[in-house]
């Protein structure tokens, strides 16, 4: 399998799952979030409360700010053949292989973002991994550059939500 196409597959992935989560995170919050506030732990309500009055619309703007690196460093990627860039976004995305469906089951009822994880995420994150392995390109120094791209997204992360929450 070709590393690009795999690149190329991301993007169409990261596409549908965040338009998953748009076109559900405003009507879960409304309607579901009341109902199972109860089961979630008091620091993780608190958290979330920030998000309560989330239109799609502000969560569509998070997406959009945070596609911006993304795009860029996927194109970096894949022109340079520095796939430890792309392996470092990867990994921050594999995080919904964990997330939503976690979230699902300790609710016990659908979150935004479930379906695409599980009928995509997880089934792309096993073929990647598998090919990355096989390519010979999950070497220390490749793990250890791309967790310190994925740490260092982590504040381009929080800067989304930041510019979410003030759109309206």
């Amino acid at each position: 399998m070709n590393t690009n196409l795999l690149i190329l597959a991301f993007i169409i992935i990261f596409m549908l799952h965040n338009l998953e989560e748009i076109i559900t995170v405003e009507r879960w919050m409304k309607r579901t979030y009341p109902r199972v506030r109860k089961r979630i732990p008091l620091f993780a309500q608190k958290e979330i409360e920030k998000f309560q009055d989330i239109t799609a619309a502000q969560f569509a703007v998070v997406v959009f700010v945070l596609s911006i690196p993304c795009s860029a460093l996927i194109l970096v990627a894949a022109v340079t053949e520095h796939y430890f860039l792309f392996l470092g976004l990867n990994l921050i995305f594999a995080l919904n292989i964990f997330t939503h469906p976690l979230q699902s089951l300790f609710l016990r009822c659908y979150t935004p973002g479930v379906w695409t994880s599980i009928l995509l995420v997880i089934p792309y994150n096993i073929l990647f991994f598998y090919h990355f392995a096989k390519a010979g390109m999950l070497t220390m120094n490749t793990i250890a550059a791309s967790f310190v791209v994925a740490v260092l997204f982590i504040p381009v992360f929080l800067l989304s939500h930041k510019i979410g929450e003030k759109w309206s």
